[in-house]
């Protein structure tokens, strides 16, 4: 079993479901801009808002739109509720072992980790902090630096096959969490991927110490 040092965590998906939330503010966008909603969720998975909107109609003023879909989302945000065995497994760890790297805005992140009763991590990169967004590997990078240590060295735990793929660009480790999203084929074969449902199926090694819900 590899030993690693720090832990980082994706977050919608992976540490809390907020499906409820993100879909439903996609959907209202989608009608107000006659999209058909499921084109949206197709490609939209894990990756920035900004990103998604630039691809479908890059026309719009996408600062005005995110701003519109992140207000759609906050009012959401007690719909949020943690992924199975998360809040369990996050106490078995320190503060300074692990931190999250998310897709979504700061704030939003923040409120979403709170109404999960998730805590807020020392070391939260989000949306702002990266020039690139999922699947780039900046944010998993950056996180890593930020944990004081090399990306080979840490874990990461994703559920969306574009962050799956920004971590291990980055050079991590994967755990693919399929509680609320679905298994990815084309990469959990890969040697440095596995999958477990939810933290209730993890068992893994961090600074020699065993990090299970069982242990």
């Amino acid at each position: 079993m590899k030993n690693y040092a720090k832990f980082i965590f994706d977050m919608d998906g992976t540490l809390v479901d907020s499906t409820y939330a993100v879909e439903n503010a996609w959907s209202i966008w989608a009608t107000e801009h006659r999209i058909n909603v499921d084109t949206i969720l197709a490609i939209s998975h894990g990756r920035p808002s900004d990103d998604v909107i630039k691809e479908l109609m890059p026309h719009l003023s996408i600062e005005e739109e995110v701003a519109k879909l992140e207000a759609i989302e906050m009012s959401n945000v007690d719909s949020v509720k943690p992924v199975r065995g998360a809040i369990d497994f996050l106490s078995r760890l320190e503060d300074h072992d692990w931190g999250v790297y998310t897709s979504a805005p700061r704030e939003l992140a923040i409120q979403r980790l709170k109404a999960a009763s998730i805590p807020v991590p020392k070391t939260l990169i989000t949306v702002e902090d990266v020039q690139k967004g999922k699947p780039d590997p900046e944010g998993y990078i950056l996180a890593a630096k930020q944990l004081g240590v090399s990306p080979e060295q840490c874990l990461v735990f994703e559920d969306a096959h574009a962050g799956i793929l920004s971590a291990m660009e980055a050079g991590c480790d994967v755990i693919n969490i399929t509680a609320v999203g679905p298994e990815h084929p084309s990469v959990v074969n890969k040697t440095n991927v596995s999958v477990a449902v939810d933290y209730l199926d993890v068992s893994v090694l961090l600074n020699n110490q065993l990090i299970s819900i069982d242990s």
